[in-house]
């Protein structure tokens, strides 16, 4: 007898409330179950269970015994899900590069469909600035990059656009001046003022994101830094229209000319990417996320 599906019949009979429901859950009789419960009795020398009127109950020591064992079982199935997972070809890895400038609430419909449908399938996720995810691809440390950037060598699709622009706190000097002047506010007059800038987070560090004509800069890495210095007022910068509702400190600025600008998504893959099981569905689901109408790109496949 199998020890271990002896305890997991013992806790079935207990939870399910009897022998007849248990052997009815574990297609068995229910005196197959009343014979393994004990054996495990004769093989521990402990009483594991007494009736309360016609009814099993655990014993003290039952119940202390069933609540260690419960863990393991709980391991033990969860072991065994995994295994068929990656017999069925499933990856236990996905490795993504996703551009910071991307709304996680975009993207959050495609992570919760994987940890639904694939659970037992890793995320990895490199949260890159500009160049940093395409280099990430190139170098082959990850499988997929969505992101406002192309990639030589690689086909992309076309999820849309974001829309990026000039903002400040609702309290910043040239939030102040365009209120109270009722005017715009000329390029000239943005110049004065610091900008934070987030860094390429490619090695080369080549690739400019905006307008950078401002002599006062705040450089850094991530665009939460970047949130909070523009929330606490010490500069403005571009930044996509969709932070807004999340950041209600910070606003657009009214600016004289038109300097928004319009950054295309792109998503990126490689082909073993979009072969795997848990990728491709991951791909799919972005496609799903972001509107059915994606297009492929001109780029040649990768040689």
């Amino acid at each position: 007898m199998d020890d271990l599906r002896a305890w997991r019949w013992l806790i079935g009979v207990i939870e399910l409330g009897g022998l007849q429901a248990a052997a009815k859950q574990f297609h068995r009789t229910p005196s197959t179950l009343s014979h393994a419960i004990k054996q495990l009795e004769s093989q521990t020398g402990l009483s594991l269970v007494d009736y309360a009127g016609r009814r099993l109950v655990l014993t003290e020591v039952g119940r202390l015994l069933t609540d260690r064992i419960r863990p393991v079982l709980r391991d033990l199935d969860s072991m065994h899900q995994v295994v068929g997972q990656f017999a069925r070809g499933v990856e236990p890895v996905l490795f993504v590069a996703i551009d910071q400038i991307i709304p996680l609430t975009a993207v959050a419909p495609a992570l919760a469909h994987l940890a639904c449908e694939f659970p037992h399938t890793r995320l990895e996720m490199y949260e890159t600035v500009l160049g940093g995810g395409p280099a990430r691809l190139l170098a082959g440390e990850v499988g997929l990059y969505l992101g406002t950037q192309s990639v030589v060598g690689y086909a992309s699709e076309s999820l849309g656009q974001i829309r990026l622009v000039a903002c400040a706190a609702i309290d910043h000097p040239l939030q102040r001046w365009a209120r109270d002047t009722g005017q715009s506010i000329s390029e000239a007059r943005l110049r004065e003022h610091r900008q934070i800038v987030i860094r390429d987070s490619a090695p080369s560090r080549m690739t400019n994101g905006s307008w950078l004509a401002a002599e006062q800069r705040f450089t850094v890495d991530h665009l939460h830094t970047a949130i909070g210095l523009i929330e606490s007022g010490w500069g403005f910068a571009w930044l996509p229209d969709t932070l807004f509702a999340g950041h209600p400190g910070i606003a657009p600025l009214a600016l004289a000319c038109a300097m928004s600008e319009q950054a295309p998504l792109n998503l990126v893959a490689r082909p073993d990417f979009l072969a795997g099981v848990a990728g491709a569905a991951f791909v799919q689901a972005l496609r799903a996320g972001f509107g059915a109408g994606a297009q492929a790109g001109d780029s040649s496949p990768p040689a």
